[in-house]
């Protein structure tokens, strides 16, 4: 699990939404230029996006609930399945990577959605304009989601699974 001093930061997040969204505007400006239309965001674009989301949040909260479990003193509660060092370090991975991601699709959504906005008085290109809009706000979820994973898979300092003196109980992928 991650250090306190370790982590992506909600800074980052950011600064990768707006780079994106500049590199984005420049390169479908480009494409434009060369007699191309500006890609149609379907609404099954959510579908996939809300997909990550919940999986971040389900994976997180379980290391979470893990963590949280083992600096309990009511030893009488009913201990949650261990989780392998490897799935933990895997989940944080994850919820990085959908912090990040999540700020890339951002840029990507906003910068479709600010390359309608001049001809949004069409119906069809304001259609377009409020899908990648709604697909930037989910985004922008998804990169929170992998914020709070992040967050939820962090361990008190001094914490580590070397004091534990049980045997492993069911180590799985799956709790």
């Amino acid at each position: 699990m991650a250090e306190q001093s370790s982590g992506v930061r909600s800074s980052a997040v950011v600064l990768v939404a707006i780079v994106s969204t500049v590199v984005c505007v420049l390169l479908l400006r480009g494409w434009q230029s060369l007699g191309n239309g500006v890609p149609d965001v379907p609404w099954i674009a959510i579908a996939p996006l809300g997909l990550l989301i919940l999986l971040v949040l389900v994976s997180g909260w379980q290391v979470r609930r893990y963590a949280r479990f083992r600096r309990t003193e009511d030893k009488t509660a009913k201990a949650p399945q261990r989780i392998s060092p490897e799935r933990s370090r895997g989940t944080l991975v994850a919820a990085q990577a959908a912090a990040l991601g999540g700020g890339a699709l951002i840029g990507w959504y906003l910068a479709i959605a600010l390359l309608r906005l001049p001809n949004a008085d069409v119906l069809s290109v304001r259609d377009q304009a409020i899908r990648a809009g709604v697909c930037a706000g989910v985004a922008l979820v998804l990169a929170l989601a992998g914020l709070l994973a992040q967050h939820w898979c962090r361990l008190p300092p001094g914490e580590n699974d070397d004091d534990d003196d049980e045997p492993p109980r069911g180590i799985s992928y799956v709790s």
